[in-house]
């Protein structure tokens, strides 16, 4: 189990990176993530090592503004990775927003790998009124 010290660290570095999409400042990529970093995106798309996610932001960040990208929450698991829900609010074309989690594990302090999945942001209850 990782210790408590490095647990903030790595917490601060799942903010820092959320928050480097905000700011459209991605300098401190290097000391976020191993260059080998396995990234999915919750629509499918990978990048193996940082040579290409750096690729994918550089081209992503010249179309896309992110106006939110809000975490609720991020816990630790039991085997050290960490699970981080979230709201994700863009703008491209037309803007769009929807809710996600990430699955993340570091290694030497550094992001080792990021799996992401997503859900609608808007809810309903379908059976609220038939039970």
């Amino acid at each position: 189990m990782h210790t408590t010290e490095q647990t903030i660290a790595n917490k601060q570095t799942i903010r820092n990176y959320f928050n480097s999409w905000l700011k459209k400042d991605f300098s401190e990529l290097d000391s976020w993530f191993n260059q080998d970093v396995y990234y999915r995106e919750c629509y499918g798309a990978t990048y193996e090592g940082l040579n290409e996610l750096k690729a994918y932001i550089n081209s992503k960040s010249k179309e896309q503004t992110v106006l939110r990208w809000d975490i609720s929450q991020i816990e630790q698991t039991t085997t050290g990775k960490f699970v981080v829900t979230w709201f994700f609010d863009a703008k491209e074309k037309q803007e769009y927003c929807f809710d996600g989690v990430s699955l993340i594990a570091f290694s030497d302090n550094k992001i080792k790998s990021i799996v992401e999945y997503s859900t609608k942001h808007e809810t309903y209850r379908p059976y609220k009124d038939k039970v």
